[in-house]
């Protein structure tokens, strides 16, 4: 990291630095060696720092302190506490030291890439009927919540990936999950197992992950989900196919919504029974929603109503013709 200060600030810390050398880092050796010894380093410790911190000057005041630079600086310093060492590098300048520290530096990088190689070691895993050399590394983008599927060039992993529905950026292969993380592992699982099986060394850094796709351990991709929209808190029903749109539609207030069903929470014992029978999962922030929904119901409350009692007027006279002889009026009759 870098930090513009000014150059004063600069010289205190070298100053303080290498005035507390004997207190931090005291040099073993007789006691007059170690004196000499103490001053030649903290000389050198001074002006080493203060050459690193000028990488760039910005303006006449202020400095560009590189402390990643300073701090490697700074324990090659310390690691040097025999009194033997800084007498016998007594005529050696700071460019000098300069010099010995970035080729201890070098050393040290060349260190830290054979970590490196250790760790990838250890997360690969290569199949007896191996058919490439190229190596698919498979990792979570946390951020953009997809899988990737690292690699060179190569035809067999193109054709794994492919049938998986993964899509290319222009650098790796790459797919959402669908829908929701806790999908992951399982999808991580399933392409490593395929392009085992196809005979394509890969990488999993994540142990448990790693052996599911040795093992094949994963559950079948589902395509029906129930979700949780992000953009206004509904539930949407994601799917393929026509007879599930018209199935999904029947649904209480039912909204086909840029490619999936949307219905209101409040209607969650329908939902639920809708996922049950056509074999949905709902992810948890969605059922976080439905049970929200049922909760609040449960909150109304719900009162008796009484009909109208409502008295309708009866026509008596009807009622006494009705009551009366049915015979025909003798005006009435026909006449013989």
């Amino acid at each position: 990291m870098k930090v513009e200060m000014f150059s004063d600030e600069i010289m205190n810390i070298a100053e303080n630095f290498s005035d507390n050398l004997d207190k931090i880092a005291p040099l073993s050796g007789s006691p007059k060696q170690v004196e000499w010894a103490n001053k030649i380093r903290a000389k050198v410790t001074r002006n080493l720092i203060m050459y690193y911190a000028f990488n760039a000057k910005k303006g006449l005041y202020f400095i560009e302190m590189d402390e990643e630079v300073i701090k490697k600086a700074e324990r090659f310093i310390l690691s040097k506490n025999k009194a033997s060492f800084w007498i016998e590098h007594r005529e050696k300048d700071y460019f000098q030291f300069r010099r010995i520290i970035e080729s201890t530096l070098y050393f040290e990088e060349t260190k830290e890439k054979s970590v490196v190689d250790k760790a990838k070691a250890e997360s690969t895993i290569y199949p007896n009927d191996q058919k490439t050399k190229v190596v698919a590394e498979i990792a979570f983008d946390e951020e953009k919540n997809i899988i990737r599927v690292k690699s060179e060039k190569d035809s067999i992993i193109i054709n794994v990936v492919k049938k998986l529905y993964y899509d290319w950026s222009g650098k790796v292969w790459y797919r959402e999950t669908v829908p929701y993380k806790r999908d992951v592992a399982d999808r991580m699982a399933e392409v490593g197992n395929k392009l085992l099986l196809a005979g394509v060394p890969i990488i999993i850094w994540d142990e448990a992950i790693r052996k599911k796709a040795i093992n094949g351990d994963y559950e079948k991709e589902c395509f029906r989900w129930i979700t949780k929209n992000m953009s206004d808190n509904k539930i949407s029903i994601l799917f393929n196919g026509d007879e599930l749109y018209r199935k999904a539609k029947r649904l209480p207030h039912a909204k086909w919504d840029n490619g999936r069903m949307t219905v209101p929470e409040r209607y969650y014992a329908e939902i639920r029974d809708f996922a049950k029978v056509n074999d949905f999962k709902i992810t948890p922030p969605a059922e976080k929603l439905l049970s929200e929904a049922e909760e609040e119901e449960k909150t109304h409350k719900k009162i008796s109503i009484k009909e109208a009692n409502i008295k309708i007027e009866q026509n008596t006279e009807l009622e006494d013709i009705l009551k009366s002889s049915r015979e025909v009026l003798d005006e009435l009759k026909d006449d013989d």
